[in-house]
């Protein structure tokens, strides 16, 4: 094949810079290669009614055959590795469209540039399908740092004239300053580090080749299989890598038996990212996953089970479908609908689907000895005595953005003893987000928040204002998780002794003499051990426990000033900060927008007095009260009987009188 040198322009990227544009440090490479190569395959989907059939292989290969197809690099090729038998990457897909488009840029119209220049000859060029991954920009260049930054494309297309053409070029970017860079400088002048490889188009340019001859010749020295006569798709070879090196490895990870090889690797890799859509004929946006492994099938019989459950969890959140496995039950699978107001057009976001197993479902035990699901997810528990919820989210292309176990999405959600929490949050795609300047998909919103390397979400600016849509999707995606689970945690607390309910009753409030304006009273300077003194005007805990059905009583009392008419309390919670939350404010779409946790159920008081309790206006839950104290003046008590909603919430008091 000829070569074509990248001249050094104005404002043009060097190998050097493009190898550093996505240098995503927490994801492994490997990872980063399955995410962008399945997702590029994806989104290229022809026939919707079929599954994409993607393939990713470790294949062997002679040097001397393949270096003699790079003219002007093919000694440096030869003499850069010393062994005859080299491996590659080989990464192939059908029953998609192909790298389409025209040949070369002189023969675009209407700027239309076609996949196969976006991938090969371009960069930073966005896909354009709204509903895509990503694009064909930026993401790609994960494919020059997994070799030596050589790579080789190959494709089977279907003309509008009905034929079928196939279609071959390679590109090489490499580090320019480095002494063992490949592209020669024949002209002495700067280098860029970047080079192709096809037919002559002219003196100084080539486009891909087409002679289906010379396209098997090379193929076949690759050990690579061509497309059937009318099969199209596409084929990326990555050669000359050391599949040792690219296989992650750490000292407490040694045990783990995907480390153990690169195909085993990239076994686990697929189903990391993909187990939402392989073999799910269910998936509701066109194609399904057929994915293999050195065309070994990965298919929902065979997956892992912590990848099996996500896909069953990614079924309830986008169909509503819950199925039954050898790994879940569907009853035990928990739905709910993620509402948001004012900024969609419907008010539902999307759903978020989560489940609770323990070691047995998860094959943990003897005989089978399953990894947990944190391993199999590569995240980082050992530092916690107890297991991390996980939390898993991903827009209409079912490739998952990453996986949380702190932070927002899961803030509050209870870490278990002997079982897992594993949740997926599905958004609804086809939503549409109100902008003053037109509408967008919630999905494309979605989209323009990812990150380059698509590893997290964030809100972006639309009319010139920053919308809140994926924060309070969080806080009410972990507000549905912990409200699942705290009917659990309050029978198990309700059933232990009564040695327990003081310190219960401090997870809930803080000790006595708490609140904002809190009665510290003062003792007896004698030291006689005589109770604080309540400061008039200052309501006082002087004690808490719980009750038969498990609520927590707090006692309380107060002196009351002459000419008081009323007395006021309300219960407020602790958020990040120091900040208190009221009930109405909790409430607040645009805070947390679920039911206030703290409830009063009644209060008892001495002195024939009565209590007013006061409703949120949004939820109806009593969180404030009112005493009317007419011509009442002194000392009074009573108790307070309350409802937790959600044991990790920390509560406080405060009071007023007028």
């Amino acid at each position: 094949m000829k070569i074509e040198i990248a001249k050094m322009e104005r404002m043009s990227e060097r190998g050097s810079s493009l190898l550093r544009l996505i240098q995503n440090s927490h994801t492994p490479l490997i990872d980063l290669l399955i995410r962008e190569s399945i997702q590029n395959s994806l989104d290229a989907g022809s026939d919707s009614k079929t599954p994409v059939n993607f393939d990713i292989s470790v294949k062997q290969f002679i040097k001397q055959n393949v270096s003699k197809h790079f003219e002007g690099i093919e000694d440096g090729l030869n003499r850069k590795f010393q062994d005859s038998a080299q491996k590659s990457i080989v990464i192939r897909d059908s029953n998609t469209t192909g790298l389409t488009g025209p040949l070369h840029q002189e023969y675009i119209k209407d700027n239309r540039f076609g996949n196969l220049l976006k991938l090969i000859y371009e960069i930073s060029m966005p896909q354009e399908k709204k509903e895509a991954g990503g694009s064909w920009g930026l993401g790609k260049t994960v494919y020059f740092r997994v070799g030596i930054g050589l790579v080789l494309y190959y494709s089977k297309v279907k003309l509008e004239n009905g034929e079928y053409q196939s279609r071959m070029a390679a590109c090489l970017v490499e580090d320019e300053s480095r002494a063992d860079a490949l592209i020669p400088n024949n002209d002495g002048g700067l280098k860029r580090g970047i080079a192709w490889w096809g037919e002559s188009h002219s003196e100084d340019s080539t486009r891909p080749l087409i002679n289906e001859n010379e396209i098997n010749e090379i193929l076949t020295d690759f050990n690579v299989e061509p497309y059937g006569e009318r099969e199209t798709g596409t084929t990326i070879i990555i050669p000359f890598i050391d599949s040792k090196k690219l296989i992650t490895k750490r000292e407490n990870e040694s045990n783990l038996w995907w480390h153990k090889s690169l195909e085993l690797y990239l076994n686990i890799a697929v189903q990391r990212w993909y187990s939402a859509r392989i073999d799910n004929e269910l998936y509701p946006y066109g194609n399904y996953l057929k994915p293999s492994v050195n065309r070994v099938e990965i298919n929902k019989s065979n997956m892992e089970p912590v990848f099996s459950i996500l896909r069953s969890l990614y079924l309830a959140g986008s169909v509503g479908k819950k199925i039954t496995t050898e790994f879940v039950n569907n009853n035990d699978i928990n739905v709910t609908e993620i509402e948001i107001y004012r900024t969609l057009k419907s008010n539902v976001a999307g759903r978020v689907a989560f489940v609770k197993v323990n070691k047995e479902k998860l094959k943990m035990n003897v005989p089978n000895n399953k990894k947990s699901p944190h391993e199999y997810l590569d995240l980082d528990n050992s530092k916690d005595e107890y297991n991390t919820p996980v939390l898993a989210y991903l827009r209409k292309p079912g490739m998952v953005v990453s996986f949380e176990t702190e932070g927002k999405w899961t803030i509050g959600v209870e870490k278990t003893a002997d079982e897992y929490i594993l949740a997926m949050f599905v958004p609804n795609s086809d939503n549409t987000v109100k902008a003053d300047e037109g509408n967008i998909s919630l999905d494309e919103y979605l989209r323009q928040g990812e990150k380059a390397d698509h590893s997290s979400w964030s809100d972006i600016m639309l009319d010139e204002k920053k919308l809140t849509i994926v924060d309070r999707i969080q806080k009410r995606v972990a507000a549905s998780i912990r409200d699942a689970y705290n009917k659990e945690e309050k029978e198990s607390s309700s059933s232990r002794s009564g040695a327990l309910s003081k310190s219960l009753a401090s997870a809930l409030l803080p000790p006595a003499g708490f609140g904002k304006s809190p009665g510290s009273g003062s003792r007896n300077p004698g030291g006689g051990g005589n109770p604080p003194r309540t400061r008039a005007g200052k309501l006082m805990i002087t004690g808490n426990r719980i009750g038969e059905n498990g609520n927590t009583i707090l006692d309380f009392e107060i002196t009351v000033p002459q000419k008081t008419e009323t007395l006021f309390f309300e219960f407020l919670v602790d958020s990040e900060g120091s900040k208190k939350i009221k009930g109405n404010e909790w409430e607040d779409e645009n805070e947390i927008g679920t039911p206030f946790p703290i409830e009063i159920s009644k209060v008892v008081l001495n002195d024939s007095l009565k209590a007013n309790l006061q409703k949120t206006s949004r939820f109806g839950i009593n969180s404030s009260a009112q005493i009317p104290l007419k011509e009442f003046s002194g000392k009074t008590k009573g108790q307070i009987y309350l409802i937790n909603h959600d044991p990790m919430v920390q509560a406080s008091i405060q009071e007023k009188l007028d």
